[in-house]
């Protein structure tokens, strides 16, 4: 494996210090399409969902977005416990109202009476407007977690000054 040739490589000129902190600071993707972040977390792909297992802790956490996986990574690593538990919270409110959509489409569709079809349109609309609203929300988070990872590797001294 490519990876393994090239770690190494890099254990041969990098001192076992700096290369934990590179570790902590990588994001890789393995052959068999799993990722790893951070040195502390992995990401696999079951079932059309992405499994989030933190090293050395028998917890898992479920998400439907590989985005929001990574960014609850992030959140995670910093420790930021309460935005974290939000981001779990939207992706599975996002598939729940996804389900909801889908039901309220067909429904509107075969249905043969005016009032159940208004009031199916207003639940469509209800449930449109809160998926943009979490859209947004998580959204803002994964932005967040770019640029802290951002800022994170473009700092020059990333790994001297590693904390």
């Amino acid at each position: 494996m490519i990876n393994d040739k090239i770690i190494a490589k890099l254990a041969k000129t990098i001192s076992a210090v700096d290369m934990e902190k590179l570790e902590d600071l990588s994001i890789s993707q393995d052959s068999d399409g799993s990722y790893h972040l951070y040195n502390k977390y992995r990401i696999t792909r079951n079932n059309e969902m992405y499994h989030v297992e933190l090293h050395r802790v028998a917890d898992k956490k479920v998400f439907n977005v590989l985005k929001n996986a990574v960014a609850w990574c992030s959140f995670d690593k910093r420790n930021n416990i309460q935005d974290s538990d939000r981001i779990v919270y939207l992706d599975n409110r996002l598939a729940g109202i996804e389900v909801e959509i889908q039901v309220h489409q067909k429904l509107a569709k075969h249905t043969k009476k005016t009032e159940e079809k208004l009031i199916y349109l207003a639940k469509l609309g209800e449930e449109k407007m809160e998926r943009k609203m979490i859209n947004e929300e998580l959204s803002k988070y994964i932005l967040n977690s770019r640029n802290w990872q951002e800022r994170r590797l473009s700092s020059k001294s990333s790994i001297s000054s590693y904390k």
